[in-house]
C-alpha cells in the first residue's frame, strides 16, 4: 500500500480490470455515465433520496446487478430488486474519491483478538493518498461541490414540492451559524420566503435575526455571478492580475526569488545525499573513525531537516502564486459553459458560489441598508465596480476611502453586537 498497490480484490464501481489485472483499472463507460448522473444530480440541489428515487422509476440497474450483466464476480448476490437503489448506496458512491482520480489506501486495519478477526478504522494521518493515481470519472471540482452539498440537509416546506437550492450557502456574520429558511404564514396571511439566522430562532435565542428575502438574496447572486463572468470573459488578463494581487505573494520578484532559493535547497539537499553516501562508505572501510563519523552525520543530517523544510515552504508558496492563474482559469471556464445568466438555477448556483455571509440590516436611517458579501467558487469575495475604468484616480481613491469607512463601522457594529449577546448569555 505504501507504494500504491490495492490489497483488496474489490474496485469501485465505474471501474474495470484492465486484462485482469487488479492494480490496473480502467473506466467502465455504461458504469461511468451513471456515477456521472449521480454527481450531477447532485450539482443540481437532489438529496441521496431524491437520487436514489429517480434511478429506481429509470429502471437503472444498481452496481452487483450491473457487475452480475458484464460477467465480473458479484460479492453480494442475494439483491431482490436488481433496479432498486438506496440512499446509502448513492451516498457511498458520491464519497468515493476513486472518481477524481484519488486512490485512499489503508483506511482499515484487520486485527485478531481472541481468535476473532476484526476490521479497526485507521485515523486519517495514517492513510496511504495518491492523487491521479487512476482515470478520473468527474473533476475534482465537482467531486468537492458533491461532498458540500452532501453534508447540506435540505427539506422541503409543506408548501413547496422541493427545498429551496439556496439552503446550507448562507451563513450569519455574526455567530457563523447557517441561515434557515423560512416559509410560514403570518397572522396577515402573507407567506413567508426569507433566510433567518438558526440561532436567532427558538426561545433562547443567541443572535440577531439577519432576516433577508429569498427573491433579494436570488437578485444579488445573479447580479454577481453575470457581472463578474462578464468582466473575467473580457478582461481575462486584469482578471488574472487581480486575483494575483489578493493573494499571499504579490509581486512576480518574490516568485522568482522564491524559485531560486528552493532550486538552491534542492541542491545542497542532493549534495548532502551524495556527502552521506561517502561517509558511510568510508566508516565502514575503517577510514573514518565511529566519533568523528557520529558527529558528522548528526550535523548532515540536521541540515537535511532543514533544508526539507525549507524546501516544503518555498514549494507551497510557488504553487500557491501559481494556483492563482489556475483559480482565475477554471473560473473563466466555468464562465464560458454558460450562456444564458438571465435566470438562477440550481447548478448555475452551486457550481459559482461557494458561500454567502449575510449582515443584520441596518435600520438607523430611513432606508433598510443590509450588506451581503457573496464569496464565488476559486476567486472568494471579487469586486466589480460600475465603470471603474472611467473614474479619474481621485474618484476611484474617494471610492475606496468610503469603502474602507463602511468596512471599518460595519466591524464595529459586529464587535458591539457581540459584546452585547456575550452579557445576555448566562454564565
Amino acid at each position: 500500500m505504501e507504494n500504491g498497490n490495492r490489497c483488496s480484490g474489490s474496485i469501485p464501481y465505474g471501474f474495470i480490470r484492465n486484462n485482469g489485472d487488479t492494480q490496473d483499472l480502467i473506466i467502465d463507460e455504461e458504469a461511468a455515465a451513471v456515477v456521472r448522473r449521480i454527481f450531477q444530480m447532485v450539482i443540481g440541489g437532489k438529496g441521496v433520496n431524491a437520487i436514489a428515487r429517480t434511478l429506481i422509476s429509470e429502471q437503472v440497474p444498481i452496481p452487483s446487478e450491473h457487475w452480475k450483466r458484464i460477467g465480473m464476480e458479484v460479492r453480494t448476490a442475494n439483491y431482490s430488486d436488481p433496479c432498486g437503489w438506496t440512499p446509502t448506496t448513492v451516498s457511498y458512491i458520491i464519497a468515493k474519491p476513486e472518481y477524481k482520480g484519488t486512490v485512499v489506501l489503508g483506511k482499515t486495519r484487520n486485527m485478531t483478538y481472541k481468535g476473532v478477526k476484526k476490521a479497526v478504522k485507521v485515523p486519517p494521518e495514517e492513510w496511504h493518498v495518491f492523487e491521479n493515481a487512476m482515470p478520473a470519472i468527474v473533476d475534482a471540482e465537482t467531486w468537492e461541490n458533491a461532498q458540500r452539498l452532501k453534508r447540506t440537509v435540505r427539506k422541503a416546506p409543506k408548501c413547496d414540492e422541493a427545498p429551496n437550492p439556496l439552503t446550507g450557502l448562507l451563513y450569519c456574520a455574526d455567530c457563523g451559524a447557517k441561515l434557515s429558511h423560512r416559509r410560514s404564514r403570518n397572522k396577515e396571511g402573507y407567506r413567508e420566503n426569507a433566510y433567518c439566522c438558526s440561532r436567532f430562532r427558538g426561545i433562547t435565542r443567541l443572535c440577531w435575526l439577519h432576516y433577508i428575502s429569498t427573491c433579494a438574496v436570488e437578485r444579488l447572486v445573479l447580479n454577481a455571478i453575470r457581472r463578474v463572468s462578464r468582466y473575467a470573459t473580457d478582461n481575462r488578463t486584469d482578471f488574472i492580475k487581480r486575483i494575483r494581487e489578493a493573494s499571499t505573494l504579490r509581486q512576480e520578484k518574490t516568485v522568482r526569488e522564491n524559485k531560486k532559493r528552493l532550486t538552491k535547497s534542492k541542491r545542497r539537499h542532493s549534495e548532502l545525499n551524495g556527502l552521506i553516501r561517502k561517509l558511510c562508505k568510508g566508516n565502514a572501510e575503517g577510514k573514518i573513525p565511529d566519533k568523528h563519523f557520529e558527529s558528522i552525520l548528526s550535523d548532515y543530517d540536521a541540515e537535511q531537516t532543514m533544508l526539507e523544510a525549507r524546501i516544503n515552504e518555498l514549494q507551497t508558496a510557488v504553487d500557491s502564486y501559481n494556483a492563482d492563474s489556475i483559480r482565475a482559469d477554471r473560473f473563466i471556464e466555468l464562465a464560458g459553459r454558460y450562456t444564458d445568466f438571465d435566470t438562477l438555477t440550481a447548478p448555475m448556483l452551486n457550481e459559482f458560489v461557494e458561500k454567502i455571509i449575510v449582515h443584520e440590516a441596518d435600520k438607523s436611517s430611513v432606508k433598510r441598508v443590509q450588506q451581503v458579501d457573496i464569496f464565488l467558487n476559486f476567486i472568494g469575495d471579487f469586486t466589480v465596480l460600475d465603470d471603474y475604468d472611467e473614474y479619474t484616480p481621485e474618484e476611484r481613491d474617494a471610492m475606496d476611502a468610503e469603502r474602507e469607512r463602511k468596512d471599518k463601522k460595519n466591524a464595529y457594529e459586529n464587535e458591539r453586537r457581540r459584546r452585547k449577546r456575550a452579557a445576555a448569555e448566562p454564565v
